[in-house]
């Protein structure tokens, strides 16, 4: 049991406070994640089964999948391409730093990590060894893991708790990872209780600790750490009225469209109630829904004055505007290029495009910065574990990112003689105008040794042979 749970500061107070918040959070992870997905739009009015199922149909045929494209149109530019640190000869990238991030898989686990950051405004690398010593990073996100921050170094990590399920004990686990060290607390269940379709989860202090705190070794901070936008709101977060606007006028214009299937046809004339005396069903009532009875060869009698009236259609392309127009209006406040959703804006002039896509490479670009930092963090914690003390000094770590919006070859065939003939060197060209990374980079240096070596070897005897015959011509 949590003994301490009303002791502020104590392990047993973090667990609670953590855990809770955790809990309180899945509603929210759940909603974005639905955005993510582009199940936001369903049915919440209590119908019968099949009017449930045909409404949801009709439903998932009206939304516009808006939101993950405006998370990919950030996530899309970021990649790490190395780390620097304050080691000698890491022009190019220092490669302990690089064989860290190579180890943890993170050409590939950089992807969800990022759209983690991008869909939930937060996510989480866990730094620790392997079982040979040497640094791995774990990635996570709020469904399971959740910190807090120092309020005046946001950086900080005061605490942080993993949640975990062990289905060979059948125990629930929860990690609280503090500055220093990190503690396994454990409850019995056959199951998991932890939800995952964004119910509230509600802690109580029936946990048992498994062990007293295990120390981090050389690293005295929480080695859990957070990455987050600017804000710590989702990329799309604050905008999901417009999205249920950009999606509810889709499904108006699809309603009319499937309700003018069935257009409205009236007669307008002075009809008898019942049959005339000289028909054979002289004064019965007559039931025009199967005198006026719809069909391929179907004839109708109609007297000589009856007007014959059939409902026009409405017009659908101006609430397709109105759409265009929503669309337009999300696209300006997340700083998203137009030309992502509308194709008739890609052939603007180079000028306009690199206009339109300023906004996106600022937003970017400050995700970048922020992100860096979080970086820098886990590697510099990555680098003590491995005993790397003279490149872990956190104020000498960089992240060297890909650019944002690279040039064209063209370009960059432009722009390298300039550069060179102001006097800038070849590994600087290399590196901003080629935009190579640093493995290309090493390997365009190797290349040009190899050149420069060849042709050394090339020009030995030609000049030999002219050596040879001056000396013999002076003989002469």
């Amino acid at each position: 049991m949590l003994t301490e749970a009303n002791v502020p500061d104590s392990d047993d107070w973090w667990l609670m406070r953590l855990a809770n918040r955790l809990g309180d959070g899945l509603p929210r992870m759940e909603k974005l994640r639905s955005y993510r997905d582009g199940d936001a739009l369903l049915p919440t009015d209590s119908w019968d089964a099949a009017t449930s199922e045909q409404y949801l149909r009709f439903m998932k045929r009206s939304r516009l999948h808006v939101a993950e494209t405006l998370r990919d149109a950030r996530t899309d530019r970021q990649e790490v391409v190395a780390f620097r640190t304050s080691a000698a000869g890491d022009e190019n990238g220092d490669l302990i730093a690089q064989a860290i991030w190579d180890r943890s898989r993170m050409a590939m686990q950089s992807v969800p990590l990022f759209n983690d950051v991008g869909d939930f405004g937060r996510a989480y690398i866990t730094t620790a060894p392997d079982p040979r010593g040497k640094a791995r990073w774990q990635i996570g996100n709020e469904w399971t893991t959740i910190s807090e921050q120092d309020s005046r170094f946001p950086w900080v990590t005061r605490a942080a708790v993993s949640v975990g399920y062990n289905s060979i004990l059948r125990t629930e686990e929860v990690t609280l990872f503090r500055p220093g060290y990190y503690r396994v607390a454990f409850r019995s269940t056959n199951v998991p209780t932890l939800p995952s379709d964004g119910t509230n989860w509600t802690v109580t202090s029936d946990w048992s600790w498994v062990s007293e705190p295990v120390r981090t070794g050389a690293i005295d901070e929480s080695i859990v750490t957070q990455l987050a936008t600017p804000d710590g709101f989702g990329i799309y977060e604050k905008h999901l009225d417009t999205l249920d606007r950009i999606n509810e006028i889709t499904l108006n214009a699809l309603t009319l469209i499937v309700m003018q299937s069935f257009r409205q046809r009236a007669v307008m004339a002075d009809l008898d109630d019942r049959y005339p005396e000289d028909h054979p069903k002289a004064g019965q009532e007559i039931d025009y829904d199967d005198v006026f009875r719809t069909g391929p060869a179907a004839l109708w009698t109609l007297p000589a004055t009856a007007k014959m009236w059939e409902s026009a259609p409405t017009d659908v392309r101006p609430i397709y505007e109105a759409r265009k127009s929503e669309l337009k209006d999300l696209c300006t406040i997340t700083r998203t290029p137009m030309s992502l959703f509308d194709s008739s804006n890609a052939n603007q002039s180079a000028l306009g495009s690199q206009i339109s896509h300023q906004p996106l490479v600022n937003a970017v670009n400050r995700m970048n910065r922020v992100s860096g930092v979080s970086l820098a963090q886990a590697m510099s914690q990555s680098l003590l574990i491995e005993g790397q003390e003279s490149r872990a000094e956190f104020t000498q770590i960089a992240v060297e990112w890909a650019k944002v919006n690279p040039a064209t070859l063209a370009e960059k065939a432009e722009a390298a003689p300039k550069f060179k003939g102001g006097g800038a060197t070849q590994a600087w060209i290399d590196a901003e105008v080629f935009e190579m990374t640093p493995q290309q980079r090493r390997k365009a240096e190797t290349d040009r040794a190899d050149e420069a070596f060849n042709a050394a070897l090339a020009l030995a005897p030609a000049t030999r042979q002219a050596v040879n015959t001056t000396g013999a011509n002076d003989g002469e």
